[in-house]
């Protein structure tokens, strides 16, 4: 498997910090967070094996979701977490807001994947 959630998150606090601070979290929000928006949170979605050789894997694919919270408009944050993901090598396979009525908080999936290379074909 590939590790990625780590190296994702690191590279969002470092594009984000001045609008997220060091709310960027893996898996789930803590509860303390809930209502200090903005916040993002990093959660991996699927790492499967593919491309192989002699019955051993040779690649990976690996999407990553990408879910922020705000109360103000979405386009800084989704073009930043956007700009940061491409520039890791990612692409974009999916964007879906969601409006809580709740919280009158504007909550954006984001997923992308990328393919990794587990080994140099011989």
């Amino acid at each position: 498997m590939i590790e990625t959630e780590k190296s994702v998150i690191t590279a969002l606090e470092n594009s984000l910090s001045e609008i997220v601070g060091n709310k960027v979290f893996r898996w789930s929000v803590p509860s303390e967070y809930a209502d200090d928006y903005p916040y993002i949170r990093v959660s991996e979605l699927n790492n499967i094996d593919s491309d192989y050789r002699d019955n051993k894997a040779t690649s990976g694919n690996v999407d990553i979701q990408i879910d922020f919270w705000t109360l103000n408009e979405p386009e800084t944050i989704q073009n930043e977490i956007n700009e940061t993901m491409e520039s890791l090598g990612y692409a974009r396979t999916l964007v879906t807001p969601v409006f809580e009525e709740d919280t009158r908080a504007l909550r954006k999936a984001m997923r992308y994947r990328i393919k990794k290379i587990l080994k140099e074909d011989l």
